[in-house]
């Protein structure tokens, strides 16, 4: 007799956990795979419903087999009533814990779907146009949405009437400036030379600490306009820093732009200021040694590098021809000589296109 209500209890618990099994699984994967698992409330809900599931209407010779439990076999046969109570609270957990692990799957899935992507700098969405028949640089401007002034201070050009077809120029996202960091400068320094807001040239550049910006780091400068228009390109000329021949010239170089002439000398030959100007940094500068820079006017610059003794301070006027260092091969060089440089507008050009 024992044995029948045993074998009816088994078959009972069987057949009703089989209805369970059904019902569970195929309303909790339809609830899941009909919302698309839109948000995760969708399955705090889910979980909140499991939650209120009577555990203890199961046997335990079925939820072990269900959940991989391990059980003793001689509870099967007697005190079902007193371990379901406790196996109930075992197989809450187990599927409170799967349903976690849904909700972690979806909130991974989410982060991974809906992220959004970073706007690149605008120093790396610099374009090149090619000059065609007919254009010019009004054209130009017009067709990218720029203004005369941003082409200008992008791109050597010394004679804004001959422009030619074939050749490259440069192309700002938006009305800018394109600038290098040099020897001595801040950010605090370039805002305030250009009158724009410093937090506008942190936002364009993606800056994350305006403190350390790298030297000869490229800029753009939002809204800054050149100082120095190539009208005064044609008028203004400077004399070579050195008499002697010229070991490397401006271009590109080693798979890098060579951004000046070099000039081969020995050590201790007298470098001269190529036009009047003022000294606005003497001093050591890493990659270019003891270097020499002169500010001739605004937007004007010239560079001397690799000396080996300045003669001049920051701050101090000096005029055309005037000693200002001896030679060297200090710094990132490969033998005595000079690195010489004519920056407009924050920019090195071909330092060819302005010499006597």
């Amino acid at each position: 007799m024992k044995r029948k209500i045993i074998g009816l209890v088994i078959v009972s618990s069987l057949t009703l956990f089989s209805g369970y099994n059904l019902y569970f699984k195929s309303n909790t994967t339809k609830s899941i795979k009909k919302s698309n698992i839109s948000n995760v409330a969708t399955l705090d809900k889910i979980n909140t419903q499991q939650k209120g599931i009577n555990y203890s209407s199961y046997t335990l010779e079925s939820n072990s087999k269900r959940f991989n439990l391990q059980t003793d076999q001689k509870l099967l046969s007697n005190k079902f009533s007193n371990q379901n109570n406790n196996f109930s609270n075992i197989l809450k957990n187990k599927i409170t814990l799967k349903i976690n692990q849904d909700i972690n799957k979806f909130k991974k899935k989410e982060t991974k779907t809906f992220k959004t992507k970073k706007e690149p700098k605008l120093i790396n969405q610099i374009q090149e146009h090619t000059v065609k028949k007919g254009e010019n640089l009004s054209i130009i401007a017009n067709q990218y949405g720029i203004n005369i002034d941003t082409l200008l201070g992008a791109n050597d050009i010394t004679n804004m009437n001959n422009i030619k077809p074939g050749m490259k120029l440069k192309v700002l996202p938006i009305n800018s400036l394109l600038y290098k960091v040099n020897p001595g400068e801040s950010l605090w320094e370039i805002a305030r030379k250009f009158d724009i807001q410093l937090d506008k040239i942190i936002e364009a550049n993606k800056i994350r600490n305006p403190n350390r910006v790298q030297l000869n780091k490229l800029l753009i400068l939002p809204e800054a306009k050149p100082q120095f228009g190539y009208q005064d390109r044609l008028k203004q000329k400077f004399i070579s820093p050195v008499t002697a021949r010229i070991s490397s010239p401006f271009g590109r170089r080693w798979g890098r732009m060579h951004e000046g002439l070099d000039y081969g000398v020995s050590r201790g030959t007298t470098i001269r200021a190529a036009r009047s100007g003022k000294v606005v940094y003497s001093g050591w500068a890493r990659g270019y040694g003891k270097v020499v820079i002169i500010e001739h006017r605004e937007g004007v610059r010239t560079l001397y590098a690799h000396n080996s003794k300045l003669l001049v301070s920051s701050g101090e006027r000096v005029y055309r021809g005037q000693t200002i260092s001896k030679s060297g091969n200090t710094g990132r060089s490969t033998g005595p000589h000079l690195h010489f440089e004519i920056q407009i507008n924050g920019r090195p050009v071909n330092p060819l296109n302005y010499l006597e």
